[in-house]
């Protein structure tokens, strides 16, 4: 289990309770034909302060020039996450460009859920590992 210190510690952790299989593969498919997508991992999340019990949260890194349309680039996402998601479900979406102090725990959970870019995602590996030194 990885976090960050603090009141509103953040704890994240590979799945305890992962989405159904067919759920996961049609929201990696989906995710992929995002353009803007340059990877994304679906790891476990809590933070003790604030919820009773871990919930699943999607953190997506964009490639460099979607950040100029934020908005267009997360509509593609959520729009596809919504088709993936059986009805009445839904899960958090976190852009991990503007908290790239949480891409190494995020790592080490082991969720990674799809891989558009891999060179944009070894970038943002180096870039972490940098800042973290």
């Amino acid at each position: 289990m990885s976090g960050m210190g603090g009141q509103d510690e953040l704890r994240i952790s590979p799945p305890d309770r992962p989405l159904d299989p067919r759920v996961k593969t049609r929201l990696a498919e989906e995710l992929a034909r995002c353009p803007d997508l340059a990877f994304a991992h679906l790891p476990q999340v809590m933070v003790p302060a604030r919820q009773d019990a871990p919930s699943l949260v999607l953190f997506v890194w964009l490639r460099a020039p979607a950040l100029r349309s934020l908005r267009f680039a997360l509509n593609l996402v959520t729009e596809g996450v919504a088709r993936a998601l059986p009805d009445g479900e839904f899960l958090d979406v976190v852009v991990l460009n503007s908290a790239p102090e949480l891409l190494e725990p995020i790592e080490r959970a082991r969720s990674l859920l799809v891989e558009n870019d891999p060179e944009e995602r070894a970038r943002a590996l180096a870039a972490a590992s940098a800042s973290g030194d």
